[in-house]
């Protein structure tokens, strides 16, 4: 289908992306420096075989783009510079060289592939390949919560099991919370046929539901958020004042219900999870202080084990001794700001940082057309920092594939506007 038509391979390989994730233990191998699954094999040949049409139209954008477009791929170039030289500190240099291709580098050709290859047209039909995506996933997780009857106790039994095919239920939720501004956006703003209305209706529904039975905190507070900035507009500026002053109302017990995931048992404090989450700030601070470039891709996990303590009894005495200290040792930092200072150094850090400024810069330059985008991406960041996320994750690269995606649809519709600006100016 790629040369065929790299546009429809494209649009099958998002629809594919749950099942890839699901069969991703049959296809799983580290080949020196490099790391084969489903995703890296599509991606790289579909990058390889349009690899003439990809630096043909990369050359012509670059010399036509805006200011912003420009320095965007300087900063993607110097992301990755760094982030290789933070795996010359892993501890296992080959397997953070073969993450790092598959967390960094593919996320990055696909990016570029869809920058070259998608025109503005075809971006509408790249959200609904998305929300469908989103609609398999939702669905498989209410098949595995719902498989042995519909009563409380066994959804109560199968909710510890659930993982929507991602691995774990926090993959699932921040793929969700970045999708579903998208989807928030077509019902909201643009007109749709009574089919269309059906299917982003059906949609949202059943993506409300997989919503809820996340019990993911930080979703729910994104989710909110989300509404509250989707609604941002003249047309909703009425509904915007009622919903604001109901959240406000609100505020308190909406909030003590999402800390304790609907446990009025629990407090912040008793709960392992949150305190977990807090030890690992000022564990990943004691990291960063000796490993300022980084430790590699995939690390963090053994670092932790070694700085735990330290990042323990770095804690304020008046928080360590009333919070209940986890069981556990964290495999990733639950923040992916962190994790990237972590594993990849301060430096490409603040380059990650200054690449999201840029893409919402760019969306603000005309927030009519881009408020879905510039949402699911603000979103995205919120999420991560809130809950967490990671390039790679065992494996699963379905998050970072997407805000990547994110990415080059702002920056496609952005050169169809340079491009219309030049031809006007001659």
């Amino acid at each position: 289908m790629i040369f065929k038509d790299s546009k429809k391979s494209i649009f099958l390989f998002i629809l594919s992306l749950p099942i890839l994730v699901t069969a991703r233990k049959i296809c799983s191998i580290d080949l020196v420096f490099l790391k084969i699954t489903y995703e890296s094999i599509y991606v790289t040949f579909l990058f390889l075989v349009k690899i003439k049409d990809i630096f043909r139209n990369l050359k012509y954008s670059v010399k036509n783009s805006s200011s912003l477009s420009f320095s965007f791929y300087i900063m993607i170039l110097f992301f990755m510079v760094f982030v290789y030289n933070a795996d010359i500190y892993s501890k296992d240099l080959f397997n953070s060289l073969s993450d790092t291709y598959l967390g960094v580098v593919v996320p990055i050709m696909f990016m570029i592939s869809v920058i070259s290859i998608i025109k503005t047209k075809d971006i509408d039909i790249i959200i609904y390949s998305l929300i469908l995506n989103l609609d398999f996933s939702c669905l498989y997780g209410l098949m595995q919560i719902l498989k042995d009857g519909v009563s409380l106790s066994n959804i109560k039994k199968n909710r510890a099991l659930l993982t929507f095919g991602y691995h774990n239920v926090n993959i699932f939720a921040g793929i969700l919370i970045t999708i579903l501004p998208l989807l928030m956006e077509i019902i909201l703003y643009k007109k749709s046929s009574k089919k269309g209305k059906v299917f982003f209706y059906g949609s949202f529904m059943l993506q409300l539901i997989g919503l809820a039975i996340t019990f993911t905190r930080g979703a729910w507070i994104c989710f909110i958020l989300s509404v509250f900035l989707i609604l941002i507009s003249k047309k909703y500026s009425k509904i915007l004042i009622v919903l604001t002053s109901i959240g406000l109302l609100l505020s308190k017990p909406a909030l003590s219900f999402i800390i304790s995931r609907g446990n009025q048992n629990t407090t912040f404090f008793t709960n392992e999870s949150s305190v977990a989450r807090i030890q690992s700030i000022f564990t990943d601070i004691q990291i960063l202080k000796k490993f300022p470039f980084g430790i590699g891709m995939s690390s963090f996990k053994e670092f932790y084990k070694e700085f735990a303590g330290r990042g323990y009894l770095a804690m304020p005495e008046s928080l360590r001794f009333k919070a209940t200290a986890a069981h556990y040792m964290l495999e990733h930092a639950h923040n992916l700001l962190l994790q990237i200072g972590v594993e990849f150094g301060l430096v490409a850090l603040v380059i990650f940082i200054a690449l999201i400024i840029n893409r919402l810069r760019l969306c603000l330059k005309n927030y009519g057309e881009n408020r879905g985008l510039f949402i699911s991406t603000l979103i995205y960041v919120i999420f991560s920092t809130l809950t967490g996320n990671e390039f790679n994750h065992k494996g699963v690269i379905t998050g970072t594939l997407i805000i990547f995606m994110i990415f080059a649809l702002i920056e496609v519709r952005q050169k169809t506007y340079d491009l219309k600006s030049i031809e006007i100016e001659k």
